[in-house]
């Protein structure tokens, strides 16, 4: 098999990484302009929920971030008053981040607007297709 992967003919617009990551892009664009925030940023809020408090290490493995991109989010999160970042008491070289008030609201917007993403995307898909897609995506990404 693997000298047939010299051979065959490549079309990028048939490579399935290629169409997953315009499909998500595509989808991304919608959450984007209804959030007013990068896709960094949108990750780290939408991590937070079910993982704050938690440090920006962690927030790094939680978001498939590195650490300079966590942090400039956070700070762009800390600046619209989103989140609060503050020294752990018991190891001051960590930072421990969660929700504020304010960004707390917020991810329950964000929530709905990106199952709505999600649903516009899968609306012409029958339930089975739905489910089957679902598990695939799912069992794809327990592989990473």
């Amino acid at each position: 098999m693997k000298d047939q992967l010299k051979t065959l003919p490549f079309d990028l617009s048939d490579f399935l990484p290629f169409q997953m990551s315009v499909l998500a892009a595509r989808a991304f664009q919608h959450i984007m302009r209804a959030a007013d925030l990068q896709a960094p940023e949108w990750r780290i809020m939408m991590a937070l929920p079910a993982h704050q408090p938690c440090s920006s290490h962690d927030l790094c493995a939680l978001t498939s971030m590195d650490a300079a991109r966590v942090s400039r989010a956070q700070r762009r999160l800390e600046d619209l008053e989103m989140i609060s970042v503050v020294r752990d008491d018991a190891d001051r070289r960590r930072l421990v981040v969660q929700l504020s008030e304010k960004g707390t609201e917020e991810v329950a917007r964000l929530r709905y607007v990106a199952r709505e993403a999600e649903s516009i995307m899968l609306d012409d898909l029958c339930p089975e297709d739905r489910a089957n897609l679902k598990t695939a995506m799912g069992e794809l990404y327990g592989r990473l």
